[in-house]
């Protein structure tokens, strides 16, 4: 009798233990091509369902009582882009890629911009824009020159989408206007337009952003130690021209240096700031990440850091307007990182500051901003 008692919880033990497992290991894409979209198209099916994906988020209580909303992330079954192409006039061929990486995530009173780059390196990187109320996909924008886009940002005050990139020799920011946006096809073939563009002399690499009080602060990513954060303010020449930082060419306004630096926390990859906080996310690989928040006091200081853990892969995080919530996007759906984690994230997950009630640790506090020389500015490294 003993013996039958011990074998049925042995059994009972081995099903949950087998269940567990499969509930945890990433989902087979119901399709792995884009033959059901319509071209110009991006595939929003998700690979989990929600019950499922709040399984593999068991080990993060933190954030799923913080979850107040999961949008499915464009692309990852499938979607159309522009083939990899220099030129910003001539027609580019569309393919279809399953291969798309989301990294940077950013809202305007009535849309959510996802950047994302194509793991495979065939398809131009591109922004998914999608219906902030009810999560609907609504187009791709396809970008110049860009093989890996990182961090987006919207200005609300000039109605302007800025992209953070890399032109092979400097960090570049390109500015889209609203109304680029609205009539963009990427059925045209051909790379959405910039209206505006900057080169940063400060900043040898950039991969994240935010807009705040009129200005860019760009941020980058390092493996060790400590990354910056530069803050760029707006302005106008003489001839009413808009202006970012401080001039650091001797004809060309676009040319251009920041004014502040601030340090970062380490494998910084997502930044966003509303009147009381500033948020930043550190992750790289396999591993847990943090989302980290400061308090934002007068003068510009960062203080009474804390962090909470996220899982692996954690990219970015943007805060909605004014209030305490805010979005996060993660990198783990992506084919080549969903079967190294169990932890996968396959959605937008819309976040309140509930988060940020238990488990939270004590975080590094940042240095005190370091104002740039307008006569000669200097390199970050």
């Amino acid at each position: 009798m003993v013996k039958r008692i011990v074998w049925a919880v042995l059994l009972v033990m081995s099903i949950l233990l087998v269940w567990v497992g499969l509930a945890q290991q990433p989902a087979t894409p119901v399709h792995q091509t884009t033959k059901h979209l319509a071209q110009g198209q991006a595939s929003q099916m998700p690979l989990y369902t929600e019950k499922r994906l709040r399984i593999n988020l068991a080990r993060y209580p933190q954030l799923r009582a913080g979850i107040q909303r999961m949008i499915p992330m464009p692309g990852l079954q499938g979607a159309w882009a522009l083939a990899k192409n220099k030129s910003a006039t001539a027609p580019h061929r569309l393919i279809k890629t399953v291969a798309f990486d989301p990294q940077g995530i950013t809202t305007s009173q009535n849309e959510i911009f996802v950047s994302a780059y194509d793991h495979n390196n065939k398809a131009n990187s591109v922004i998914y824009v999608l219906n902030k109320w009810t999560g609907q996909y609504i187009k791709t924008l396809s970008l110049q020159f860009q093989d890996h886009a990182g961090g987006v940002a919207y200005d609300p005050d000039r109605q302007m989408l800025w992209v953070t990139g890399h032109d092979g020799k400097d960090s570049m920011l390109y500015g889209i206007t609203q109304a680029q946006i609205d009539q963009y096809d990427i059925r045209s073939r051909l790379p959405i337009s910039y209206q505006q563009v900057f080169q940063i002399t400060t900043e040898t690499n950039n991969s994240t952003m935010m807009y705040a009080n009129n200005a860019l602060w760009v941020g980058y990513f390092t493996k060790r130690g400590l990354g910056n954060i530069q803050e760029l303010p707006f302005g106008k020449d003489a001839s009413g021209n808009l202006t970012l930082g401080q001039s650091a060419g001797e004809q060309d306004e676009s040319i251009v240096a920041a004014t502040k630096v601030y340090a970062s926390v380490g494998q910084l990859q997502g930044l966003t700031a509303n009147q009381r906080h500033v948020l930043m996310t550190s992750s790289f690989g396999n591993v847990d990440g943090k989302l980290v928040r400061y308090d934002r006091e007068a003068g510009d200081k960062f203080t009474k850091g804390v962090s909470v853990t996220m899982p692996p892969y954690l990219e970015a995080v943007s805060y909605d307007g004014d209030t305490n919530r805010f979005y996060m996007i993660f990198e783990s759906a992506t084919p080549v990182y969903r079967v190294k984690t169990k932890a996968v994230v396959d959605r937008i997950l819309y976040v309140d500051n509930d988060v940020f009630k238990t488990g939270v640790t004590p975080f590094t506090p940042l240095l005190q901003p370091e104002f740039m020389d307008l006569t000669q500015p200097k390199t970050i490294k």
